[in-house]
């Protein structure tokens, strides 16, 4: 059977998404934060033995994260606060730590959708520290980042004199990534103060808040 009756041929074409917001965007996005902490760890583990020993951070730690986290999907866009919190172990340069991301709601509106969206989860993963100078330093840090998000959408439509709402709900988790970056200042040996970016990856079927965040670091050693 024909599939058309033009002498040209037939063409078929398919709208996608623009780069930035598709599944290669975000894909992309994501190698590039995990190769610029492998090449922050790398750097650490790279430090000569001498130098490593003067800036020895052994031991344990607790850090405090807070900043801007910004959400970018399709048509849904919006600025909120983020707050970490983390602890864990470091052996010298390279280090393991867990701990909780919470980002305040995120709201936009859209052909007459009030969309909210709640976002937070635990973390689990790995952390190295790289002093480029005495009391100055570079980190990173890559791990599995559980997630769960809350989302709800008010449809609104006008009937006449009266406005009819209806709310549609999408409550899902997930496992996915983070990585981030540093840079920081060791006042002494036991705190530190520095900013940061993370990337916070949440990909699910009915809920996608893949979050990047910038903030202000502070860690005590102990």
């Amino acid at each position: 059977a024909d599939c058309t009756d033009s002498d040209l041929g037939r063409e078929i074409a398919r709208s996608l998404d623009p780069w930035p917001h598709s599944e290669a965007g975000r894909f992309h996005r994501g190698v590039c934060v995990v190769l610029a902490v492998l090449a922050a760890l790398i750097a650490a583990l790279a430090a000569p033995s001498a130098f490593a020993q003067a800036t020895d951070r052994t031991g344990f730690f607790i850090e405090g994260r807070g900043g801007s986290a910004s959400v970018s999907e399709d048509e849904f866009d919006d600025t909120s606060t983020a707050f970490q919190f983390n602890g864990g172990y470091r052996w010298g340069a390279i280090g393991i730590e867990g701990g909780y991301a919470t980002f305040n709601d995120f709201e936009d509106s859209d052909s007459g959708l009030d969309i909210n969206a709640e976002l937070d989860g635990y973390t689990l993963g790995i952390n190295g520290r790289y002093n480029f100078a005495p009391q100055w330093y570079l980190a990173g840090r890559v791990g599995a980042f559980f997630w769960d998000a809350d989302a709800n959408a008010a449809v609104c439509v006008v009937a006449g004199t009266n406005q009819v709402c209806n709310l549609v709900d999408a409550d899902t988790d997930g496992t996915d990534f983070y990585a981030g970056v540093g840079v920081g200042y060791d006042f002494n040996e036991m705190f530190s103060m520095g900013a940061a970016y993370d990337y916070f990856g949440a990909d699910g079927d009915d809920v996608t808040l893949d979050t990047n965040v910038f903030s202000l670091t502070a860690e005590v050693r102990f």
